[in-house]
């Protein structure tokens, strides 16, 4: 997704938008993963020195961290995508002619969606029900519900990243 197509000599078209919107919305979602991530560490350091000065450990760190790293983990999918920082098995691919190196991405963009759709759509059933159960953490009582529909939402821009790599893996099989 390269932000020098969108400038104001050429405005851009639907899809260099949607490349905008969705790299967007995927840093916003990584920094709210860095606000749990930085919580999660200051969390921590209260809970090292209430111990180690006070003797007053701070009470629930466990599951705030717990239920932080929901945050943090979830938060980071998309951004990674769009990084290229996933893992990809260059040895296998690169003796491939290009076509079937097309084929080869069209098929995982295909399967990537698939996965994403069944894992978002379940893990937002999974929030409905926990949300209704009223299942709670067992020291502070903090609901569990937020943290399942987080990660439901957090599948939204990673599906928008995978429908670029479709996109761009059909239009590189067509050239």
């Amino acid at each position: 997704m390269n932000s020098s197509v969108l400038t104001k000599e050429h405005p851009p078209g639907g899809f260099e938008r949607f490349q905008a919107l969705t790299r967007v919305l995927s840093i916003w979602f990584e920094r709210v993963g860095l606000a749990a991530l930085a919580t999660i560490i200051l969390a921590s350091v209260i809970d090292a020195l209430g111990t180690k000065i006070f003797h007053w450990p701070l009470p629930g760190s466990t599951e705030i961290t717990g239920v932080l790293q929901v945050l943090a983990i979830a938060g980071g999918l998309a951004i990674s995508k769009v990084a290229g920082s996933q893992i990809s098995i260059d040895v296998l691919v690169n003796i491939l002619p290009k076509r079937g190196k097309a084929g080869l991405e069209i098929f995982s963009a295909l399967l990537g969606l698939g996965l994403f759709v069944v894992i978002g759509w379940q893990v937002y059933l999974y929030s409905i029900g926990i949300w209704h159960s009223g299942t709670r953490t067992f020291l502070l009582g903090i609901p569990l519900f937020p943290f399942a529909l987080w990660v439901a939402l957090c599948c939204v821009p990673m599906l928008m990243v995978l429908v670029i790599d479709l996109i761009n893996s059909v239009l590189k099989a067509v050239k």
